[in-house]
């Protein structure tokens, strides 16, 4: 009765606080002091912090406002500097996985402590997330609850067939990686959360191969073991989580991300390397620089991800006015899609502006 929540997101305008506004000068039912919460408070409007700014400067004695919100740079000045700011962090994964364990115990289930690390390390920081979970699993499983209980009530799997995804695609081996991703379509999993759970994975071996956060067994059959390759395919991966969300079919995404990984020749930057001229089909040509170069992806990638993806694995020259898009001998794929009206259009537009010239074509290294 004394704690009222507001949610800003849907009653964002000058009315609601002006309500609002009228009702705190009322004294509370019971405690000292009638709280009010205000979720996502970013999203009033510029009028709604306006007719709210005298009330937080000059507040009944008996009422706190509690303003809540994951964007704190979109409020005004004006309000922050009226209120006390603290900022949550998220819980490590040992933290959440010792209360989960508690709250386990309490329900009456006995939690595996590899499951409840799963758990934790599903729920990315967030205690309410990880509680969540764990009321899932707990539904779920009628019982004790071990680790495979906990994958198959998540709709995902494990950290060690990630891993083996991992591994596969470190190897360049796509028939393996083709095979995996058949066996989680038959197990019904969600492809965007495999890309995302894979994403996460590979940061955790990024923070262990540089020191940030303690290894482990797991960590150590892990074939990825230095930091650009890790970042490689992190790069890749979570491109390919962002264009999935375009795709009618997850799956389809989600080959194509693990065929690109595995067709990539490895962590080296080509285009980082210092331009030089280069003899092709008998004539000099030029590379184009990383300036421009790195100019134009930022156009096609603002334009349309998908060209992106296909474009910049490409070496680009100019030859006699002409541009030339090289591509290794193994990415044929690329060189058939980047050719495709819809992705021409877009690339063409950006090399008009950076370059100024209007046509390309396509080759592949021998």
């Amino acid at each position: 009765m004394d704690v009222i929540e507001m949610d800003a997101a849907t009653n964002r305008g000058i009315e609601e606080v002006r309500d609002l506004r009228d009702r705190v000068k009322y004294a509370p039912a019971l405690g000292r002091y009638k709280v009010y919460i205000i979720d996502e408070v970013h999203m009033l409007t510029a009028e709604a912090f306006n007719a709210l700014l005298k009330t937080l400067e000059e507040p009944p004695a008996h009422v706190i406002f509690i303003l809540a919100t994951t964007e704190p740079q979109k409020i005004p000045a004006t309000i922050l500097s009226r209120c006390q700011r603290f900022d949550f962090r998220p819980l490590t994964e040992d933290m959440i996985a010792a209360h989960l364990q508690a709250i386990a115990q309490q329900a009456g289930a006995r939690l595996d402590p590899e499951a409840a690390d799963i758990l934790a390390f599903r729920a990315q920081g967030g205690m309410r997330d990880a509680i969540g979970l764990l009321e899932q699993v707990i539904a779920y499983a009628q019982g004790d609850i071990n680790p495979e209980q906990v994958w198959q009530a998540l709709g995902t799997v494990d950290k060690s067939r990630l891993a083996e995804l991992a591994n596969s695609l470190a190897a360049r081996d796509i028939g393996a990686v083709l095979k995996l991703l058949d066996e989680f379509g038959n197990m019904g999993l969600d492809y965007r959360q495999l890309l995302s759970d894979l994403l996460e994975l590979l940061r955790e071996r990024l923070l262990q191969v540089t020191g940030a956060r303690r290894k482990t067994k797991l960590g150590e059959d892990i074939l990825l073991k230095t930091a650009p390759e890790i970042m490689t395919m992190m790069d890749a991966v979570a491109m390919g989580l962002q264009d999935s969300r375009r795709w009618t079919h997850p799956r389809l995404a989600a080959e194509l991300t693990m065929i690109k990984i595995c067709n990539n020749s490895g962590p080296v930057d080509e285009k980082a390397r210092p331009a030089k001229a280069v003899k092709q089909a008998g004539k000099v040509s030029a590379p184009v620089t990383r300036d421009k170069w790195e100019e134009i992806l930022s156009l096609v990638k603002g334009e349309s991800i998908s060209s992106y993806a296909w474009l910049k694995e490409a070496t680009a020259f100019i030859n006699a006015g002409s541009l030339v898009l090289e591509y290794p001998g193994n990415y044929k794929l690329h060189c058939d899609n980047i050719v495709k009206p819809e992705h021409r259009q877009v690339i063409v537009l950006a090399f008009r502006q950076v370059l100024g010239i209007d046509e390309f074509k396509v080759t592949m290294r021998e």
